[in-house]
């Protein structure tokens, strides 16, 4: 078994009931809203150094030059990876994500994930440094955790690191990117947010509720037999559950294809719900609404350019590989 399959068997995504919940349990601490808030500061001088490297062009790829690079480094930032080790936590966050996609054959899978066994040696090297050094931080937090006299092992935190890896930092280039394009294509709801930044968080959930970058669905396998209006399905038949189409729901959301920012998001399942809820939520949100202060502070008169462009091979995302924009510099 190689390390790439390791991480897999060890994966949140595939552990059987009562190890998802055992581990989910042992690592909420390490993502609580107060270790975020921490984290504020150190995604706050990645995204400053970011825009400084960008410096003051009249247009720029906003997808390439920020989308496709703020999430793997806010993810390197909240695990304690030094700066100077940020292309190897970048190889192993590219090997997982690479690596699940279910098109590759095994010569590119292979290609893939050869950046995965460095990167594994890295995240042990820094748990067992910190072993000795424990602080209040996401690390110490995880390797603190305990239940019942027992502790997440190394390859169970190299797991749940490369868990969110996996699920956190491929969508949240989508969030990015979608949630500039949706509010520069709303410029009423733009200048509502300026005016209200109050409104970022209800934004973020707009835009996952009515720019959904997803386009396959979640498994899962009827343990009963269901009638679904004039559909029988029968006990142990997979079902694929296309969680954004719930966003676009008449009898949910008054008006669905409208964009609106201050739209009452009670209702919102774009994060999961209950014992599969998104354990990386505040991250996600946290480092997102970083990016966009940032941006609007740099770029208050921002608009759309003329270039979009799609990745129409990505395996489950419609991916923004270009997306234009004028800094109105």
């Amino acid at each position: 078994m190689n390390a790439f399959e390791k991480l897999m068997n060890n994966n949140l995504f595939f552990l059987n009931r009562s190890d998802h919940l055992r581990l989910r349990k042992l690592a909420l601490p390490a993502f609580s809203p107060r270790i975020m808030n921490q984290m504020k500061e150190r995604f706050a001088v990645l995204v400053k150094e970011r825009f400084d490297e960008i410096g003051s062009p009249e247009t720029f790829n906003f997808a390439k030059e920020v989308a496709e690079i703020i999430p793997v480094q806010a993810i390197a930032s909240l695990v304690g990876i030094p700066r100077e080790k940020f292309p190897i936590f970048d190889s192993l966050a590219y090997g997982i994500v690479r690596g699940i996609n279910p098109m590759l054959s095994p010569e590119e899978r292979e290609d893939a994930i050869k950046g995965i066994p460095e990167g594994i040696d890295l995240l042990n090297s820094l748990i067992n440094e910190k072993r000795n050094n424990l602080s209040d931080d996401f690390l110490s937090t995880l390797i603190a955790a305990e239940e019942d006299g027992k502790k997440l092992s190394n390859w169970e935190m190299c797991a749940l690191i490369g868990s969110v890896l996996g699920a956190g930092s491929d969508t949240a280039v989508d969030l990015h990117t979608y949630l500039i394009k949706a509010l520069l294509n709303h410029p009423d709801e733009f200048e509502k947010l300026k005016n209200n930044p109050e409104l970022t968080q209800n934004a973020i959930s707009e835009t996952l509720r009515c720019e959904s970058s997803g386009k396959t669905g979640l498994a899962r396998y009827a343990s009963e037999d269901i009638q679904l209006r004039d559909i029988e399905i029968k006990k142990g038949q997979m079902i694929q559950l296309i969680t954004s189409t719930a966003g676009k729901d008449p009898n949910i959301y008054k008006n669905p294809e409208k964009f609106d920012i201050e739209r009452d998001q009670d209702k919102s399942i774009s994060f999961g719900q209950g014992p599969h809820y998104c354990i990386g939520v505040t991250l996600v949100r946290s480092q997102t609404e970083v990016m966009l202060k940032e941006l609007l502070e740099r770029f208050p008169n921002l608009s759309l350019g003329e270039k979009i462009n799609y990745d129409y091979s990505h395996h489950n995302a419609r991916r923004i590989t270009e997306l234009e924009i004028k800094t109105g510099i």
